[in-house]
């Protein structure tokens, strides 16, 4: 019987057996097994990493270049500036919507698998749509953009910051379109404020109710241009009402609840089926089909 010896390693001890053939055939069996497991692992990152170059260079899609987006639409799009220098992607656009208007869309650049990085906001008025690359361009240098202040995702109570959003705005050389303390003349600027600012993923599902507390419905869309920084419109969808249609609210219509948990439309469910339809094309929410506010006749989009 082969003799063990006794090692200690600081506070653990271990038992050592002689070499036998035995012992050295599973030794030897071990090393395969641990470098197959190295090879492995390396074969898997090398993979996901051409996958994400893979997204890199493939065409986003093409109903973003369309005169109308959503969210779904828009997140994940890759933005460069003019000089084709990639910036980021999309990572989320926060929305003002008692005033029907976009305030930023915060581009997430650098990190890995989606961790780390940056976060850096800029206006929408900012971007501009390369219909040909099926991106979306920022006219500012690699350097600015890099230089700019980072953007705090989990400070929601400055997303509807004034002064901080105004910062934003003037660095990539805009002009707020809202009212700011101390300030005199201007146009919309002089009489509009900036009101509540959220994500617009977060507005998507929230309930709409009249305002003697009737539910009519929840947010199942925001259409909005995205160049011009403006809300077109809202999809309220009443499916849980027994009702299979959705119907087009301009987003001034609306306003949020006391508890900023939902939204309050001026009209009961009478009126509201009064309002343009709205309907999706097939499964993928790419297609829709809308009623126009005058005529009544419907207008089929993408």
């Amino acid at each position: 019987m082969a003799q063990g010896t006794s090692r200690t390693y600081g506070d653990f001890s271990t038992n050592e057996k002689s070499s036998t053939p035995e012992s050295s055939t599973r030794r030897d069996l071990q090393s395969t097994l641990m470098k197959f497991k190295s090879f492995f692992i390396t074969v898997t990152l090398a993979f996901s990493y051409g996958s994400l170059q893979a997204l890199d260079s493939a065409a986003p899609r093409a109903e973003l270049f369309q005169n109308q987006q959503s969210t779904a639409e828009v997140i994940g799009t890759e933005v460069r500036n003019l000089q084709n220098e990639k910036l980021g992607r999309v990572k989320f656009i926060t929305a003002d919507l008692e005033n029907a208007r976009l305030v930023e869309v915060v581009i997430s650049s650098g990190g890995f698998l989606g961790m780390g990085g940056k976060m850096t906001s800029a206006p929408p008025r900012a971007f501009t749509m390369d219909a040909n690359r099926q991106i979306l361009r920022l006219d500012v240098s690699k350097a600015r953009f890099d230089a700019a202040p980072a953007f705090k995702a989990s400070d929601k109570a400055a997303y509807s910051h004034p002064n901080r959003v105004a910062a934003v705005i003037r660095y990539f050389g805009l002009q707020p379109w809202f009212y700011l303390e101390g300030q005199t003349g201007g146009n919309n600027a002089g009489t509009v404020r900036l009101g509540t600012v959220r994500r617009t993923e977060d507005i998507l599902n929230l309930p709409i109710k009249s305002t003697a507390g009737q539910y009519l419905g929840q947010v199942g869309s925001l259409q909005f241009d995205l160049p011009k920084g403006q809300i077109v419109h809202v999809v309220d969808e009443t499916q849980a009402m027994g009702d299979s249609s959705s119907y087009i609210i301009q987003a001034r219509a609306l306003r949020y609840n006391a508890a900023r948990n939902g939204l309050v439309l001026n009209e009961n469910f009478k009126a509201l089926k009064n309002e343009p339809h709205f309907k999706w094309i097939g499964g993928t929410r790419q297609s829709y089909e809308e009623e126009r506010s005058g005529n009544r006749k419907a207008k089929a989009v993408r």
